[in-house]
């Protein structure tokens, strides 16, 4: 009786085990389906403005295009795509960047979880800005964003704080396409803020590190296709702003132009 009851606790276990396994290996977007950002890693986007530092991005998996780039680039960012996580932690270690994006929206975390804590914690102790998130809800890195998971998931209807309202419709209603998880609530820790919330009231965006950090609750492609670009657009600006010229730089930058033109006109004539 004995034996019998040990062989079905050891059957037990080892289906709880196979189980765990499976669970720890599980993908969240389609099986089968294309990645539509693969076709970014390893490239350098340029902007057609000079931006004041280059941006770093990774993004493991999109169903649909999320228009980061194009949001980075519109705001005169460069655009360093990494490859991996490894090689997104190796650059951010060793780079000098102004804004650094990275999401995880498919992949179980794997062995290079402890080299991505690291770098992004590093980064953001130096005043580094980051926008960030993570499907599977991990508050290892949630708590570097001074916030933390609540353990609820897929809202849809996400209300925006007017700070990063401009040119979009408020509220935005989060679209599913093919993912298991595509949204997940948050809320603060510290001093940080919340600049969206869900219908639910948790917070789907926290500001957090005195401005300098996002971390969103929801995929890249999971707002309207028309939206997506704006939104990204206004949440980096939110943590990397863009410095405008003064009028004492534009008008310096005239007078230099006009002392160029006139030396020019003199040397001509003479």
């Amino acid at each position: 009786m004995k034996k019998r009851v040990l062989k079905i606790s050891l059957v037990v276990v080892l289906f709880m085990v196979y189980a765990a396994t499976l669970f720890a290996n599980e993908k969240n977007g389609p099986q089968g389906s294309t990645n539509a950002f693969a076709k970014y890693y390893g490239q350098v986007i340029p902007s057609s403005v000079k931006g004041a530092q280059d941006a770093l991005l990774f993004i493991d998996f999109e169903v649909q295009d999320g228009k980061i780039p194009e949001a980075l680039v519109s705001l005169g960012y460069t655009v360093k795509v990494a490859t991996d996580w490894y090689d997104f932690s190796s650059k951010l270690n060793s780079g000098s960047y102004g804004l650094a994006v990275g999401f995880n929206q498919n992949d179980p975390w794997g062995s290079w979880k402890p080299g991505l804590l690291s770098a992004l914690t590093n980064y953001i102790a130096g005043g580094g800005a980051v926008v960030f998130n993570d499907w599977q809800s991990d508050n290892d890195f949630a708590i570097l964003f001074q916030a933390s998971f609540m353990g609820n998931e897929n809202q849809t209807i996400m209300n925006l704080d007017p700070s990063i309202e401009t040119n979009l419709p408020n509220p935005i209603t989060l679209v599913k396409h093919s993912w298991t998880v595509f949204s997940t609530g948050l809320t603060t820790t510290g001093g940080a803020e919340v600049l969206a919330t869900f219908a639910n009231g948790d917070a789907a965006i926290v500001r957090g590190n005195v401005g300098k950090t996002i971390i969103l609750g929801y995929l890249t492609d999971t707002p309207p296709a028309a939206n997506r670009q704006q939104l990204f657009e206004n949440l980096f600006e939110a943590v990397a702003p863009s410095v405008p010229l003064t009028n004492w730089a534009l008008g310096f930058g005239l007078l230099l132009m006009v002392t160029f033109l006139v030396v020019r006109f003199r040397r001509s004539i003479f």
